[in-house]
C-alpha cells in the first residue's frame, strides 16, 4: 500500500479500518472528504453540546474565564459546567495540566498519533482525561478499545516529552473517562506487560494495513457500520435511519494524519 513516508496513523484511522477497510482506503488514501454532520439531522443538538463543552473544558484548563460561555449552554450545559468545575476529582494529585495535548512516536516506519482533551501530570505519573457528552459509559468495551489502547501507549512511550525529559513508567499511568452528566466515570490503569502487549497489537495492525493493496480494502459486510458512515452511499448501503444513531462527540477530534511534538 502507498502511504506518505511518516504518516501518522491515529486511532481514528485505525478504527476506521478496523470497522470498514472501504472507510479507510476513501478517507486515507483517495482523500474523499468525511462529513462532520451527522447522518440524523435530530442529532445535531447532541453533537454541537459535544463539541462546545470540550471547547469550554479546553479554555477552563488554560485558565480563561468561560462563565459567561457556560451561561449561554442552556440548561444541560450549564448543568455540565458544574459538574466539571467540581471535578474530576482524580486530578487533585496531578497539578500540571496540558489541554489538547499532542504527542506522537515511532511505530515501524510510520508514527502513532494521540491528542489528548486534558493530560494532567504530577511526579512520576500522568492521567489522560477524555470527555464524554454522548451515551452512557460501558467500562468493558472501553478497557479494551482501540483509543485506550493507542492513548496510554502513546504516553508511556512518549510521555517524558511532558515530563521534563524524563520517562513516565507504564504503572503510573491511567485514562479517565469521563461524563459531565455522570455519575460513573471509567479509569482505566496500566502496566508494562500491557504496554508490551498493545505494542505488538498495534505493530501489527499497521503492517497489516501497510501490507495491503488498495484494491484489497473492500466494503465491510456489518450493516451497523454503515449506519454511520458518511460514506455509506458511496458503496450503495445508503445512510443509516434515525433510529440507529447514537448521539456522541464525533470521534475526529484528532486531525487526520496530524503529527504531534516527536
Amino acid at each position: 500500500m502507498t502511504l506518505p513516508p511518516g504518516f501518522a496513523f491515529t486511532q481514528t484511522a485505525l478504527r476506521a479500518y478496523q470497522e470498514c477497510p472501504y472507510q479507510f482506503r476513501l478517507r486515507y488514501l483517495e482523500g474523499v472528504p468525511w462529513s462532520a454532520l451527522p447522518l440524523d439531522p435530530a442529532a445535531e443538538p447532541a453533537i454541537e453540546r459535544g463539541r462546545l463543552f470540550h471547547e469550554l473544558a479546553r479554555q477552563h484548563f488554560l485558565g480563561l474565564d468561560v462563565a459567561d460561555q457556560a451561561e449561554a449552554l442552556g440548561e444541560v450545559g450549564r448543568a455540565w459546567w458544574q459538574s466539571l468545575r467540581a471535578g474530576p476529582s482524580d486530578l487533585a494529585a496531578y497539578p500540571r495540566r496540558f489541554p489538547e495535548a499532542g504527542l506522537s512516536v515511532p511505530l515501524g516506519a510510520y508514527r502513532l498519533a494521540a491528542r489528548y482533551d486534558l493530560l494532567a501530570v504530577g511526579a512520576g505519573r500522568a492521567l489522560i482525561v477524555d470527555w464524554k457528552t454522548g451515551a452512557d459509559l460501558r467500562p468493558a468495551t472501553l478497557r479494551s478499545d482501540i483509543q485506550t489502547r493507542v492513548y496510554l501507549y502513546v504516553l508511556a512511550v512518549g510521555g517524558a516529552t511532558y515530563h521534563a525529559g524524563r520517562p513516565l513508567p507504564a504503572q503510573e499511568l491511567g485514562l479517565l473517562y469521563w461524563h459531565p452528566r455522570g455519575p460513573q466515570q471509567v479509569h482505566c490503569g496500566y502496566s508494562p506487560a500491557q504496554q508490551a502487549a498493545d505494542g505488538a497489537l498495534l505493530a501489527a495492525l499497521v503492517g497489516e494495513i501497510a501490507a495491503r493493496r488498495p484494491e484489497e480494502l473492500l466494503p465491510t459486510a456489518d450493516q451497523r457500520a454503515c449506519a454511520l458512515c458518511a460514506y455509506a452511499t458511496l458503496c450503495g448501503t445508503g445512510p443509516g435511519s434515525a433510529a440507529e444513531w447514537e448521539a456522541e462527540e464525533p470521534r475526529d477530534w484528532e486531525v487526520d494524519g496530524w503529527e504531534a511534538a516527536p
